[in-house]
């Protein structure tokens, strides 16, 4: 087994050998906001720094402070309702020694249904909020994929690749680094 999983990482290093071996001469000159290939590298893989992008890209900043707000919307609401139970909750304890046991019975019943209410609200709030942040991590990913389409229509890379701390490229030459440009085109986009 060890031996099987030794020679598989050998093909895939010679494979990725071979690639970069293989890396065409097609640098090209492009126009403010296109990709230019690295002065003195050529070759059609090069790749994104994805937490760098992410940083500087306006239309995620602009998703992100939307989320934000939405949450913040919702820590409120349900800060202000949670409030609001724990006041009914303490005038109760204040009231229930003057009460009969058929009072308590129902108050104490009133109280958890609203306790109840206010935890469903939560999860319907959170819900909804997950299912917008899913809406809304689907839209950056195309208006990212719809960019570099355009972009490998002009420059022909066999790969672009993005590249993540923790993610599965472990090194990655600097000269093949295109994330600024990327930022670039993709904030001028209209």
């Amino acid at each position: 087994m060890k031996n099987g999983l030794l020679i598989y990482c050998l093909v895939l290093t010679a494979a990725v050998a071979y690639l970069f071996y293989k890396v065409s001469n097609n640098t090209s000159s492009a126009s403010k906001g296109e990709v230019v290939m690295p002065e003195g590298k050529s070759g059609n893989i090069v790749f994104v720094n994805v937490d760098t992008l992410l940083e500087h890209y306006n239309y995620y900043k602009d998703l992100r402070e939307i989320l934000t707000k939405k949450q913040d919307s919702i820590d409120a609401v349900l800060k202000n309702r949670g409030r609001d139970l724990e006041g009914e909750i303490a005038m109760y304890q204040k009231l229930a020694a003057n009460m009969s046991d058929e009072q308590r019975a129902k108050e104490e019943e009133r109280l958890g249904r609203k306790q109840q209410q206010l935890m469903q609200l939560k999860d319907d709030l959170l819900g909804n909020l997950s299912g917008q942040e899913d809406d809304l991590q689907d839209s950056l990913h195309k208006h990212l994929t719809s960019y570099l389409s355009e972009l490998n229509n002009k420059t022909n890379y066999h790969f672009i690749l993005g590249y993540q701390r923790g993610s599965g490229i472990l090194l990655a030459n600097d000269s093949l680094d295109i994330t600024s440009s990327v930022i670039e085109g993709l904030n001028n986009r209209k």
